[in-house]
């Protein structure tokens, strides 16, 4: 009985942890390729609304900051928004077929990276959080291993989650 009393609580500690992680992404001590080489795509540009309210940014801005940079303005977030930034350089890169923007904190000690693949259609824009299903950021050492991290990953079904749709204003 005390056994699966332990079971029990372990499970429910690994659901808690689970459960208020999903959805924010985790911040990366690299960067998915080198800031500032890859010109940006302009259809990011503008404002962004979520089309539900339970997603953690509910209204951003994506201004240009220079042909290679963004600046990522979160104007309105849900209670699930777990950082304590609101605005982020970012840039995006292509890679196994896909876009990402990754970005990073303006202000503050931390020099995390926070990753999206993101797909824009018309004025319909859908990000989704990136985990590492291999090696975990445990084996994320360098930009290289995270690229052959994320790559390894994306062959698996789960590697791309929390899918959030946004529409332009």
């Amino acid at each position: 009985m005390k056994n699966q009393l332990s079971h029990g609580l372990y499970l429910l500690a690994i659901l808690c942890v689970s459960f208020l992680t999903a959805g924010c992404p985790v911040g990366l001590k690299y960067p998915l390729a080198e800031p500032f080489t890859e010109p940006i795509d302009k259809n990011l540009l503008g404002t962004w609304v979520a089309k539900s309210d339970s997603a953690e940014m509910l209204q951003f801005r994506v201004i240009l900051k220079s042909d290679y940079t963004y600046v990522i303005d979160v104007q309105e977030t849900s209670d699930n928004y777990l950082l304590d930034k609101y605005e982020f350089d970012a840039w995006v890169t292509k890679f196994e077929g896909r876009n990402f923007i990754y970005g990073k904190a303006q202000t503050g000690d931390s020099e995390d990276y926070y990753l999206y693949e993101y797909v824009v259609k018309d004025k319909n824009l859908a990000i989704q959080d990136v985990s590492l299903l291999v090696g975990g950021v445990d084996a994320v050492t360098s930009t290289e291993a995270l690229r052959k991290e994320i790559a390894a990953s994306l062959k698996l079904p789960d590697c791309l989650t929390a899918r959030l749709e946004y529409s332009k204003r």
